[in-house]
């Protein structure tokens, strides 16, 4: 953010070696072109649309990349923590490059080891930058609203495993008194409405106007807690 050309540079000849991987290949192609302009010495080895496809392209290269870019939405039913994590565990840097401005899928990535957030709506020099960053072992962000979607403690309410695995069935059509015998360990129908209530508390103590489970459940999959419809779809 507010980085000049000069101080993209700054790795000074060193090679940053960059995988994509995003389903949207005009997306990729778009960013390959973009960074390259920008940064020097940026050898993107390749793309991939899947995870499963990434693997297998790693699989063939002489050396691992040293920057994943990693979208949130694949559509290919993985987990992002899961795929990050295991980047990570390689000793690969990961830059999470999304449009998802939804909190707890960021903070998720974050969490499991990525170490750029770069935001697609950003200007391209400050995506570079994070790369850039990335690259030497730093962490980044691409402008303040990436930073904010991160750090602010205030944007989104803390809910349980428990909870959240109410809201998560309720999200997948299951009636509400049939949530408490599909839970693990099974619970009574009263245990529910007291899940319900504890997060209503919770989504009003953050200062979100909730008055029903359903506007918990809407509050809930707004935040990112539970995926969007459509992406649950993808996924079951």
């Amino acid at each position: 953010m507010g980085l000049d050309i000069g101080q993209l540079n700054a790795h000074a000849g060193r090679v940053i070696r960059v995988l994509a991987v995003d389903d949207h290949s005009v997306v990729v192609e778009g960013v390959i072109a973009l960074v390259s302009r920008l940064l020097d010495g940026v050898e993107f080895v390749g793309s991939a649309s899947s995870w499963k496809a990434a693997e297998q392209l790693m699989s063939t290269l002489s050396a691992p990349p040293d920057v994943v870019l990693m979208d949130l939405h694949l559509g290919d039913g993985t987990t992002p923590s899961d795929t990050i994590a295991t980047l990570t565990a390689q000793g690969i840097r990961v830059v999470v490059l999304t449009s998802e401005v939804r909190p707890v899928p960021v903070r998720r990535a974050i969490q499991a080891g990525a170490l750029g957030l770069a935001l697609k709506s950003d200007p391209p020099q400050d995506i570079a930058a994070v790369i850039e960053a990335a690259s030497r072992g730093e962490a980044a962000v691409s402008s303040d609203l990436a930073f904010v979607l991160i750090t602010d403690p205030d944007l989104t309410a803390s809910l349980p495993p428990r909870e959240l695995e109410v809201l998560s069935l309720l999200a997948d059509g299951v009636p509400r008194k049939s949530v408490g015998a599909l839970m693990s360990p099974p619970v009574t129908i009263a245990t529910v409405v007291t899940y319900l209530n504890r997060a209503c508390d919770r989504y009003r103590e953050a200062g979100v106007d909730v008055r029903s489970p359903q506007d918990v459940l809407r509050a809930a999959i707004a935040d990112g807690h539970l995926d969007l419809p459509e992406q649950r779809r993808i996924q079951t």
